[in-house]
């Protein structure tokens, strides 16, 4: 007996509607990983700031300082230093082209890495002169005049002959003013050259200030030098 077999049906290839769906679910969630990744990062990402350098003092940079600066080698900074030993703190930065060495150019490429701070310590010329003290001489006591006889403290007569004569290398003002023929003044100038230089004889008063010949004559008798 043959039994007759149903015609099989072929296979499908066409993929579920619910397969589909599935699919497209999944591409688009994996396109929105990949989208909020990308722009994740962008607002994420914190914005750089650009860091200003530190400015190197041209008044205080040793050496090795200003070799750090871009354009400035052993020589150059050599040659800064000795500029500023020679002549002072630099008091700007446009004074660089004094430096021998640099020029226009040099110094255009120099300026952003440099500075030159302000002093703190006041100018020279600003410095005021301490006041002067004048300090008063003590005078010397006055001379009095008593009739015709000038004197350092009272009534002196002249010596006499028989008074015992004056050593000219010890008498004091008031013994001086005692000789003949010598007041006040000629007595101080006495006592000046005797301070430069001490009697030697008589005749050493010749050198003393309004002594004459006929004046050394009338003290002669009167005086001695020890």
């Amino acid at each position: 007996m043959n039994s007759t077999l149903p015609p099989s049906r072929p296979q499908s290839t066409t993929t579920p509607a619910s397969a589909q769906v599935a699919l497209g679910v999944l591409l688009i969630v994996m396109f929105g990983l990949l989208a909020f990744r990308g722009y994740g990062n962008r607002l994420g990402a914190r914005p750089t700031t650009s860091t200003t350098p530190a400015l190197t003092d041209l008044n205080r940079a040793d050496r090795s300082e200003l070799e750090q600066v871009p354009g400035v080698g052993p020589a150059l900074a050599q040659q800064i230093i000795l500029h500023r030993e020679k002549n002072g703190p630099f008091r700007s930065l446009a004074e660089l082209h004094q430096v021998k060495g640099i020029g226009p150019a040099t110094l255009n490429k120099l300026q952003p890495y440099l500075q030159v701070e302000a002093s703190t310590e006041p100018p020279a010329s600003s410095a005021l002169p301490e006041p002067m003290y004048l300090t008063r001489k003590p005078s010397e006591p006055p001379i009095r005049v008593i009739g015709s006889i000038p004197t350092a403290s009272g009534a002196v007569a002249k010596l006499q002959p028989g008074d015992p004569p004056l050593n000219l290398n010890t008498a004091g003002l008031e013994e001086l003013v005692r000789l003949p023929g010598v007041g006040a003044i000629t007595a101080r100038n006495i006592l000046m050259a005797r301070e430069q230089q001490p009697f030697t004889s008589i005749e050493d008063l010749d050198r003393v200030k309004g002594i004459g010949p006929k004046t050394l004559e009338k003290i002669r008798p009167y005086v001695v030098v020890k």
